[in-house]
């Protein structure tokens, strides 16, 4: 098999995590990311290379995947189930995301251990509590609060859970490879030129590859165009300062739009209201909090 490809998972700006709830997206290539990963299959045939070795997940089975370890998944060929669409949950997050100390406190130990473990791949059979189970179903409709809280109960179960057992006794994919480095600076001037009026062309060049290249590379490691990208760091701004008071025109050209039918087309799109919607729903909170 050939090596896997690292994958830039894209955090909004104003999340730590990333929750994914509905079915799952089962057009990734082999590959591995720095976000330890949590993924319920809720419904639907799936199956999975983890590591190295190949897996049929079914319904209500779960599996806790460590920083960099390989895994890709993709639709089971079941009679029984081939009309359902595979679906369930996907919580990604860096082991540091609280802070580097938080989970090296004493009273978490069980989950310290859990996630150490986790670099060979977890798997729970159908036997999680039914308090685990509650708590992944719906995760994605919550508040931030909410989920976080949930995110931390969720590993304190798995740590107490007994029915799981090891996917592979493979190490962890190195994360040294050049692949990642090169994310990792196109990241960089994203995050630092989102407000700008950035040109596919731009970050090719700083990555010393062609556009045509460079848009066939960015789709294969994100699973996105560029400009959805773009797009997503832009409306997330947007909404940091529509939760500020901002009004809709300043956040549109604060963010880096410059088109105002254009930004309300492109927020709905992404959040699902228009910006003036949002502004007034966040407003309204504010005065009843």
């Amino acid at each position: 098999m050939r090596l896997p490809t690292y994958r830039h998972i894209n955090h909004q700006q104003h999340c730590s995590f990333v929750i994914k709830e509905g079915p799952f997206d089962l057009n990734t290539c082999w590959h591995y990311h720095e976000e330890i990963e949590i993924m319920y299959f809720q419904q639907g045939a799936v199956a999975g290379i983890m590591g190295d070795g190949f897996y049929h997940f079914k319904a209500g089975e779960l599996v806790l995947l460590g920083s960099n370890f390989p895994h890709v998944i993709f639709k089971a060929k079941d009679e029984n189930t081939s009309s359902v669409v595979p679906s369930g949950v996907v919580i990604q997050f860096k082991r540091d995301f609280l802070g580097s100390p938080f989970f090296e406190a004493p009273e978490l130990n069980s989950i310290s251990r859990l996630l150490a473990k986790s670099r060979g791949g977890i798997r729970f059979v159908p036997l999680l509590t039914d308090s685990c189970q509650h708590l992944l179903h719906g995760i994605g409709t919550r508040s931030s609060t909410r989920q976080l809280l949930d995110l931390l109960e969720i590993l304190n179960l798995l740590a107490e859970e007994k029915g799981h057992e090891l996917l592979s006794l493979k190490a962890a994919h190195s994360a040294s490879e050049p692949d990642e480095a090169r994310m990792q600076v196109i990241w960089q001037y994203l995050q630092r030129n989102f407000r700008e009026n950035i040109a596919v062309k731009d970050v090719a060049e700083i990555v010393n590859m062609t556009v045509t290249s460079f848009c066939r590379y960015y789709k294969s490691r994100t699973l996105k165009h560029f400009k959805q990208t773009l797009n997503e760091m832009r409306v997330s701004y947007a909404c940091e300062l529509l939760l500020k008071n901002n009004n809709v025109q300043e956040a549109c050209f604060e963010s880096g739009f410059n088109n105002p039918a254009y930004f309300s087309r492109t927020f709905k799109k992404i959040v699902g209201v228009s910006p003036s919607a949002y502004r007034s729903s966040t407003a309204l909170k504010v005065q009843r909090w």
